[in-house]
């Protein structure tokens, strides 16, 4: 049972000796050009299936955003309408480039991962 010590502190009346460790295996080290197995890899399908989602929302939604500024829902957003300076800046051509160039940029992205692809076996 816990007591109040001198300096109003909760002591215990247990002993105090030293907590045991329990031993652990060490994790084992590694050594350069050391083959190490790969964890299980999903089947080759699944690889591929995944590969064409992927390029197909990349090159999807980077079409979205490389248009998507040219178009009148751009200009007349009812969004925007409380905020006529922001509008303003986004209704500026050099705006509107800088957005296509980063749909542009994730299309590249998703061709140059359809291209780059190798199964993992």
């Amino acid at each position: 049972m816990p007591f109040a010590g001198e300096q109003g502190r909760i002591e215990s009346t247990m002993g105090a000796e030293p907590l045991k460790q329990i031993s652990q295996t060490p994790a084992p080290e590694e050594v350069p050009g050391q083959f190490i197995p790969p964890a299980a890899h999903p089947p080759v399908w699944a690889q591929r299936l995944l590969l064409v989602v992927e390029v197909a929302i990349a090159v999807w939604a980077g079409l979205l955003v490389m248009v998507l500024p040219w178009t009148r829902l751009w200009t007349e957003n009812p969004l925007l309408a409380g905020w006529p300076s922001v509008k303003f800046i986004l209704g500026q051509s050099f705006v509107r480039g800088m957005i296509s160039g980063i749909g542009l940029v994730d299309v590249w992205m998703g061709i140059s991962d359809a291209l780059r692809y190798r199964d993992l076996r």
